[in-house]
């Protein structure tokens, strides 16, 4: 009896470890809809504190929008026919919305009778966000392609109708056609940089990571902005004990000098920047932020930002930041955003550093 016990209790403890590291969100209730367990992953998802849960009915405690989503599913006839079943779902957490894989099964004793069921959730919104940028940058790639072709051709015509009928008109028609083909010329200059940022991003290379000093690269970043930005405050917060490490400078000197061109764009040319570098020698992860006390970014907003073609400014194409998600995203990184107290936005880059 004491080694059946001893046997049963070993196996709940594994269940319970694996239960602790399995990336999917677990979560069981019992007939009356008691939340009996909950594990890690499914605590980080929703937001939840197990200790604040277990043993309550989920009606009790869960928002409104939730349980109609709970109640959709045991309203659905599959469920109790089948003993399973599997939706997707979007799901607001806080301020963002999750795409969320859900499998539900039915828990029955031995005779058929109802035990409860346990829900098992992955998030997609990761794998979701990658299949948006990959359809983007095939996007990018055909307009990219169709675009730029016709552009040198149009832009040579204007010139050389400018060079050759500017000086031959009258003075009232001299100046109408000076200043159409001057707009001609000026207006495919900026549909030929819009095609560039489009091919940098649809043809991104890929990473070259050599021994790098980060603290270099954010110097010279702000050193270009010092110049040309006088009533900007730069504050640059170095840590020497950064060390060396892999990184494709080119591509991450792009990364500073995008985040920097966010940061002023948001205090309109006045105000104050701030960036902190700091090292984590027990996790070796460089973490760098940007903070800046403009006019900040509202819940919604902060949900797209990487992601491409979306932009809050009045003139922006919307790659600079996905640009910048995936270059972070290929050194193995993390990139976040967060309001800067009292007021402003927070970008906060993580790195792994493989000394």
């Amino acid at each position: 009896l004491i080694k059946g016990n001893f046997e049963l209790e070993q196996r709940r403890l594994y269940m319970e470890i694996v239960l602790a590291n399995v990336a999917a969100g677990v979560v069981s209730a019992d007939a009356d809809g008691r939340i009996l367990t909950i594990n890690k992953s499914a605590e980080q998802m929703l937001n939840i504190e197990a200790e604040r849960i277990i043993g309550k009915k989920y009606v009790e405690i869960l928002l409104e929008e939730h349980i109609k989503i709970i109640d959709g599913f045991l309203g659905d006839e599959g469920l109790f026919k089948k003993g399973f079943l599997e939706k997707q779902i979007r799901l607001s957490v806080e301020n963002k919305t999750l795409t969320l894989l859900v499998y539900l099964n039915v828990l029955r004793d031995d005779r058929g009778n109802y035990l409860g069921l346990v829900g098992v959730f992955e998030d997609l919104s990761e794998i979701e966000k990658a299949q948006r940028v990959a359809a983007w940058r095939e996007v990018a790639r055909r307009i990219a392609h169709e675009v730029k072709n016709p552009l040198t051709p149009i832009q040579l015509s204007a010139q050389r109708l400018k060079k050759r009928y500017g000086e031959k008109l009258g003075s009232g028609d001299e100046k109408v056609f000076q200043e159409c083909t001057d707009m001609i010329i000026k207006q495919v200059e900026e549909i030929k940089c819009l095609v560039d940022e489009f091919s940098k991003f649809a043809r991104m290379p890929a990473s070259n990571p050599v021994p790098s000093d980060i603290r270099k690269i954010i110097k010279e970043a702000v050193t270009l902005y010092r110049e040309a930005q006088k009533d900007v405050k730069l504050i640059f917060r170095d840590s020497k004990e950064v060390p060396v490490f892999n990184l494709d400078r080119e591509q991450m000197k792009r990364v500073m000098i995008n985040l920097l061109d966010n940061s002023i764009e948001a205090i309109d040319g006045e105000g104050e920047v701030i960036i902190d570098l700091d090292y984590d020698r027990e996790l070796q992860m460089v973490k760098i932020e940007f903070a800046d006390n403009g006019k900040g970014i509202s819940p919604e907003n902060k949900e797209k930002l990487f992601e491409p073609y979306f932009s809050t400014k009045k003139q922006g194409t919307g790659l600079g930041l996905a640009i910048v998600n995936t270059i972070i995203t290929d050194h193995n990184g993390f990139i976040r955003v967060k309001d800067n107290k009292p007021k402003g936005v927070k970008f906060i880059i993580e790195l792994p550093v493989r000394v």
